[in-house]
């Protein structure tokens, strides 16, 4: 039986809102394994003297939980 986890991540990128939730993306795949899906819930501007310098990203990240397996010591 598998189960599913859900994370709750903030990212931010320079450029765009795809790049926010890619760098969480990538970050999160070299700890997690079984990343089955991603769900933006907010997005945010940081803006400094009239101009966009970050964009940033709150998400819901899912992945899988691997079965419990037998020991066998």
């Amino acid at each position: 039986m598998w189960i599913s986890k859900v994370s709750e991540i903030i990212g931010s990128s320079p450029t765009s809102f795809e790049g926010a939730a890619q760098s969480v993306l990538m970050r999160a795949n070299q700890t997690l394994r079984g990343i089955t899906g991603i769900q933006i819930t907010e997005k945010r501007l940081k803006i400094v003297d009239g101009a966009v310098t970050e964009y940033r990203v709150r998400l819901r990240l899912t992945f899988d939980i691997a079965p419990r397996t037998e020991s066998h010591w």
